[in-house]
């Protein structure tokens, strides 16, 4: 897992300070995204498998959730379910995202690989609290 934080106060304030020399208004102060994030590398659940699922969650309220995902075996196609559950530090729990479902998977020799993403949101006052490295995924498939 691992936490990224990222400044996008440059190209903001940039843009900022154009429309106010066009606008003839002093400029706003730009504020800065941060963003975390955590990846799972390879995960199983029964005859399914997850590749690289990471999730991020963005300052402004925002997240997304990615994954590929594959089945070894199935007769009537299979689904990957994932849910979150964000902590604090102390292990408090925040809120929740998802559950977010693969779209239908079918074995093969090899199998297809089934990249999938889900974006949500959530109350942005709650960022500075989560713990990124306390996050916790319920996967079932």
């Amino acid at each position: 897992m691992k936490r990224m934080i990222r400044g996008l106060a440059p190209v903001l304030a940039a843009a900022a300070a154009g429309t106010a020399v066009l606008a003839g208004a002093p400029a706003a102060q730009a504020t800065t995204l941060e963003v975390k994030s955590a990846t799972w590398g390879e995960l199983h659940v029964g005859d399914c498998q997850q590749d690289n699922g990471t999730i991020i969650i963005r300052s402004d309220g925002t997240g997304d959730w990615s994954a590929t995902t594959l089945t070894y075996h199935t007769h009537s196609g299979d689904v990957w379910h994932s849910s979150f559950d964000f902590k604090t530090t102390a292990g408090t729990q925040l809120f929740s995202a998802g559950t977010f479902d693969s779209p239908r998977m079918n074995d093969g020799n090899p199998p297809p690989h089934y990249p999938w993403g889900k974006h949500f949101t959530y109350d942005a006052g709650l960022f500075s609290a989560v713990n990124i490295f306390k996050t916790i995924q319920h996967s079932s498939c």
